[in-house]
């Protein structure tokens, strides 16, 4: 028999917890380590046969109130769902609302134009050093991004094997959540994948189903902060970005732009988004729509066909 991770009068409950959570795809170290600060704390606080109170879910959060805004909002978070979970055990359990989570300011979204796309990737195949594959590949990678709103660690993952022409899809293996799909791409993409691997093997690069697509001029896989590295450096060479040590557009708002110009597609179709939100859900590798929703910030544009789209189903007729 394995050693029990929680020990408090609701480890059970919290055991159970855990395996509903790894099962629905959540990893259950992450999450088995965030449970057992809050077991340890119910040890000393709460009595047998006592309910999970608002009072004692305010001592456990003025407990870690000395902790960074990240870790804290990881933990009542995990608290949150928690008591959801051991309300239909205990209807006694305080549910805590979502708006007792610590507010965490995130840098915003930048919006890559269709001009600055195709800017960044010429500058992108002027890079050195000369002669190598290195400009094929940044430029071929922040493509791909671009194209299909990959996170930036699942396109430096792929492999040979994982890029199916035939069928037109990528495989994406277990990223985040666990979670496996298919993410198809057009037939530009296309094109452009089978010119950068005819490059690739031209160069030498191993062929193998099992290596990497995107190799850096070593051979070896490249890493997502060398990535982000080359990238900023090519924004600040182009004047898309301010100096070292201030914010500005980074490789994951390749993404953003991705979720952004879809639902402005969307809109221009006058399609219906209710039902179209959980197909990008899904395609993005989202576990729920609400995840989705990050992504979809406002453009003048996008606002615009929103506006135009609101007149033209919902507002009253004018008096005569």
């Amino acid at each position: 028999m394995g050693t029990r991770l929680f020990r408090s009068s609701l480890a059970p409950y919290l055991e159970s917890f855990l395996e509903t959570r790894t099962a629905a795809g959540r990893s259950a170290p992450v999450d088995g380590k965030l449970l057992s600060y809050l077991d340890r704390f119910l040890m000393t606080e709460l009595q047998p046969g006592q309910p999970l109170s608002r009072t004692l879910i305010a001592r456990y959060v003025e407990s870690i109130a000395h902790l960074s805004i990240g870790t804290r909002i990881n933990r009542i978070s995990i608290l949150r769902q928690f008591c959801l979970y051991l309300h239909y055990f205990d209807p006694r359990t305080c549910l805590v609302h979502r708006q007792f989570l610590p507010h965490r300011t995130r840098p915003a979204p930048y919006i890559y134009s269709e001009n600055e796309l195709r800017t960044i990737i010429v500058a992108a195949r002027r890079i050195g050093p000369l002669g190598s594959l290195r400009p094929s590949v940044i430029a071929t990678l922040i493509g791909l991004l671009a194209a299909t709103g990959l996170r930036i660690g699942e396109a430096l993952k792929l492999t040979l094997t994982d890029v199916d022409f035939q069928r037109k899809v990528l495989v994406i293996r277990e990223t985040k959540f666990k979670k496996s799909r298919y993410v198809p791409f057009s037939p530009s993409v296309a094109r452009r994948l089978k010119v950068f691997l005819h490059e690739r093997k031209r160069a030498g690069f191993s062929t193998a189903p099992e290596t990497r697509v995107f190799v850096s001029p070593t051979g070896r896989a490249y890493g997502e902060a060398r990535i982000s590295e080359i990238f900023v450096k090519l924004l600040r060479d182009l004047g898309l970005r301010g100096p070292s040590g201030e914010p500005g557009p980074r490789v994951h708002d390749l993404r953003h732009t991705f979720a952004v110009r879809r639902l402005l597609a969307w809109y221009r179709e006058g399609a219906n988004l209710s039902a179209k939100l959980p197909v990008l859900s899904t395609y993005l590798g989202h576990t729920t729509v609400t995840c989705t929703e990050v992504y979809l910030h406002a453009t003048a544009e996008l606002l615009e066909q929103a506006d135009k789209r609101f007149r033209n189903h919902c507002a009253l007729p004018p008096i005569r």
